[in-house]
């Protein structure tokens, strides 16, 4: 009796013992396992940025990284939430550890206007919307997410309106863009047809003659014009004006370059539509079709009509200037017009060589077809002006800012 009592006090300390050691080892392995770390954060990226892993694993204080194995992984250049996991084995000890990489979409959409950032139009005009694109670099082309407001727009009075564009994308991103809208009175007072021939930089080049316009001065015609709300007529808005079809605004100017020499094609300088694009206004060149190709020439800004075929040449004849439209046969003038009407595709407009003309020439420029013609003459066009001479203002070298101001005013 009295051994088996002994005994069972032998199994409760064995028993005992045993509790005590498993509870020490267990807190001795949960110590270890907490002295396992993964040390590693949750991370927000930009699109494109780069994405630098930064990791590490200690056991005990001791760096064990190399023994950090990773699961999932990071496009940078696709916005999301990425999630990769990191597991961490040494000995007989294991942790593991998620995090989330989110790769932002900051960038905003681009947002452009096609055309002019500044419309003119005449009172009782219905305004027309000249367009816009906008496109994301996630979303690709999102022309259709933009909203459009012109809810100020009043086009039965005189005034500068504000046409508003805004645009999302599918992160947040928005864009935005103005178009001004001026709408003026019908021009009663006629307006100014200017004409240059030649543009050049004084820094790189030389041009001798009065006609040279260097380009920065041109420039600044141009920036006068927009500063101040001018529209800049197309050929045809000129032509539909002077034969009643449309009215105009009461800032409107014509601008004509003659014969496709110095600056005025990509073969021989490209000043013209260089700067007329810089603007964003037209211009009409007259161009000699026969002298110079007319892919030279083509933009959205400029017009092209005809200053002959070959007949830009003077000192034929006895005639005003020799000019050769008024020396030769009608037979050799209608088909040098018939030719350059071929190469423009446009009977709108002509422009006289060196403004010669007599009884005879208008005859044949109405008979060619053309429903304009330009002359010399430094005046100011109004709807009673003879179409077949229209008069324009040259501009020459020695023109100041203040000479054109007054010349469009």
């Amino acid at each position: 009796m009295k051994k088996s009592k002994k005994n069972k006090k032998v199994v409760e300390k064995i028993c005992l013992l045993t509790i005590i050691i498993v509870v020490v080892l267990i807190v001795i392995y949960s110590i270890l396992v907490k002295s396992i770390k993964i040390k590693v954060n949750d991370k927000e990226i930009n699109l494109n940025d780069t994405y630098k892993e930064e990791v590490k694993g200690y056991f005990l204080g001791k760096d064990i990284s190399e023994n950090i194995k990773k699961t999932g992984s990071v496009n940078t250049s696709k916005s999301g939430t990425y999630k990769i996991k990191y597991e961490l084995k040494y000995l007989l000890f294991k942790k593991s550890k998620t995090i989330e990489v989110v790769v932002k979409d900051t960038i905003k959409p681009v947002l452009t206007l096609n055309d002019k950032e500044i419309e003119i139009y005449v009172v009782n005009t219905e305004y027309k919307e000249q367009g816009y694109t906008a496109l994301d670099n996630v979303d690709g082309d999102i022309t259709k997410k933009v909203k459009v407001d012109k809810s100020n727009l009043d086009i039965k009075k005189p005034g500068t309106y504000r046409i508003k564009y805004t645009v999302k994308d599918s992160s947040g991103n928005t864009a935005s863009a103005e178009r001004q809208v001026v709408y003026e009175n019908p021009n009663t007072k006629g307006i100014s047809v200017v004409n240059y021939h030649f543009f050049y930089n004084p820094k790189t080049e030389a041009c001798n003659e009065d006609i040279c316009e260097r380009d920065d001065d041109f420039r600044s015609h141009l920036k006068y014009l927009k500063d101040n709300n001018y529209k800049t007529l197309t050929i045809r808005e000129f032509r539909d004006w002077m034969y009643g079809k449309i009215e105009i605004p009461e800032k409107s100017v014509l601008i004509t370059v003659d014969d496709g020499a110095k600056g005025t094609g990509k073969h021989n300088g490209d000043n013209l539509n260089t700067i007329l694009k810089e603007y964003k206004m037209h211009a009409t060149l007259f161009l000699v079709t026969g002298w110079w190709d007319i892919e030279n020439y083509k933009s959205d800004y400029l017009d092209i009509e005809s200053h002959t075929n070959d007949m830009h040449t003077g000192g034929l004849c006895s005639k005003f200037r020799g000019a050769k439209i008024l020396c030769s046969s009608n037979e050799y003038v209608m088909n040098d017009l018939k030719k350059s009407i071929e190469i423009t595709k446009s009977k709108i407009a002509f422009c006289y060589p060196f403004y010669a003309y007599n009884e005879t020439s208008t005859k044949q420029v109405k008979q060619a077809g053309f429903e304009l013609a330009f002359i010399g003459g430094e005046k100011k066009v109004t709807k009673d002006t003879d179409k077949w001479h229209i008069p324009r203002y040259p501009i020459t070298k020695e023109m100041t800012l203040d000479d054109f101001i007054k010349i469009v005013n």
